[in-house]
């Protein structure tokens, strides 16, 4: 009877331990996973996809940069500056916080030059002090790793209302460019007022956007004539 008793406890304890193996490498599996999706919680597995994409990509020494969300990420600026050695590093719906999550890769470049147009998706849901501290950290960080690079904040661009509808206000929008136009003066940087260029009744024209935020063709050759003469100084 006391071997009996011996080998059902014997059972038990390997059951436990068999358990409790299985579920530390499950959590295991959970934790890593966790870890690699972090970054995407923001934006979906589009940030995390292209963040590979970065890092088998080396930015190449003395590029120019545009670093940014969506509207960065929308267009071809190797072909709209041939010849400029123009790297692409926008990301869909990224936010100040996004940048700084992948800020290493492209300081470690040491590139020339860096458009910065980000903050309209921090807006949406957080306040414009709170997403202008990001976005000194940012500055800070670049002029700190990378002192050589010539840095240009791009103001936000307006949003057409009538087709984006009331997500996000112009008036918070104009907030916001007032206090980067103020950052880039205390960094020592340089400011780029895209907004007032592409405004008509504080709102973005249809021309230039399909769905109120975005922009067709005619406005990325808008953007790049108000940016060219820094891009090729």
């Amino acid at each position: 009877m006391g071997r009996k008793i011996l080998f059902i406890s014997i059972g038990f304890n390997l059951l436990f331990l068999i358990i409790t193996g299985l579920s530390f490498v499950k959590f295991d599996k959970v934790d890593a996973g966790a870890k690699k999706s972090n970054a995407a919680k923001r934006t979906g597995f589009h940030y995390y996809e292209r963040t590979t994409l970065f890092n088998e990509l080396p930015i190449p020494p003395d590029s120019i940069v545009f670093l940014g969300d969506s509207l960065t990420f929308r267009t071809e600026w190797s072909e709209l500056f041939p010849g400029k050695n123009v790297i692409n590093r926008g990301i869909g719906s990224d936010t100040t916080e996004g940048v700084l999550d992948r800020l290493d890769s492209v300081i470690a470049a040491q590139p020339r030059k860096i458009f910065l147009l980000i903050g309209v998706n921090d807006l949406k849901n957080r306040s414009v002090s709170a997403t202008i501290k990001s976005y000194s950290v940012i500055i800070d960080r670049i002029q700190t790793g990378s002192p050589n690079t010539e840095i240009f904040i791009q103001s936000l661009l307006p949003v057409n209302n009538s087709k984006y509808g009331n997500i996000l206000t112009n008036d918070k929008i104009k907030k916001m460019n007032m206090k980067l136009r103020s950052l880039a003066n205390s960094s020592g940087v340089h400011f780029i007022d895209l907004y007032s260029t592409f405004a008509k009744d504080d709102q973005l024209p249809e021309e230039y956007t399909i769905d109120g935020i975005h922009l067709t063709g005619k406005g990325y050759i808008l953007w790049r004539e108000s940016i060219k003469e820094y891009v090729g100084s």
